[in-house]
């Protein structure tokens, strides 16, 4: 599968969706204005509609948002409404990716969280939920005593998570790559 094309197809589509949605947003008044109907019934139909239409497209944008840049440090805005998380390239400790159908999920283990509060501590609830997490944990628990670590879970953007996990395969050398993220890694430079 090429991912460079079915990112380029995913842009297409999400534009697609867009603009329909701006179309239906504005042909509906023109219409309710040429039927003349403006009742109090059609007038409350049509804002609950014009809501539900720019509810969709703003969370069509935050689903498709994923920023992503390398200068010394890797930069990722995952989402319109999440933070930016700045992650140094040495803090990273392992690289973990789920495949839920055509959707990737990256797991980021970090070893600091490096002045972000949207980082979040590894707690029983993330071992319980990831348990593969729980094997390379006690790993690192056992090889460095006590250190906290801390992750951070990319889910946005569609297939530009595979453009972001190539670049961290890039950069951060020192991490540790699972069987799964390689995996990724494998599809999308093929």
């Amino acid at each position: 599968m090429n991912i460079n094309k079915a990112i380029r197809k995913q842009k297409r589509s999400f534009k697609r969706f867009r603009l329909s949605m701006c179309f239906i947003f504005f042909m509906l008044p023109v219409i309710l204005y040429f039927t003349k109907t403006f009742s109090t019934f059609f007038l409350a139909y049509l804002a609950v509609i014009e809501i539900l239409i720019i509810a969709a497209i703003i969370i069509s944008l935050d689903k498709d948002t994923l920023k992503f840049e390398y200068n010394n440090k890797l930069i990722i805005q995952n989402g319109i409404f999440r933070d930016r998380f700045i992650i140094l390239p040495d803090k990273v400790e392992v690289v973990h990716t789920l495949n839920n159908g055509k959707d990737l999920e990256i797991i980021i283990i970090l070893k600091s969280r490096v002045r972000n509060k949207r980082i979040k501590k590894i707690d029983s609830k993330f071992l319980k939920k990831h348990i593969w997490a729980e094997k390379y944990y006690k790993n690192l628990m056992t090889l460095k005593e006590n250190r906290e670590y801390f992750y951070l879970i990319v889910n946005k953007g569609g297939y530009l998570k595979y453009s972001l996990l190539d670049l961290i395969y890039r950069y951060c050398v020192s991490s540790y790559f699972t069987e799964d993220a390689i995996k990724s890694i494998k599809e999308y430079r093929n």
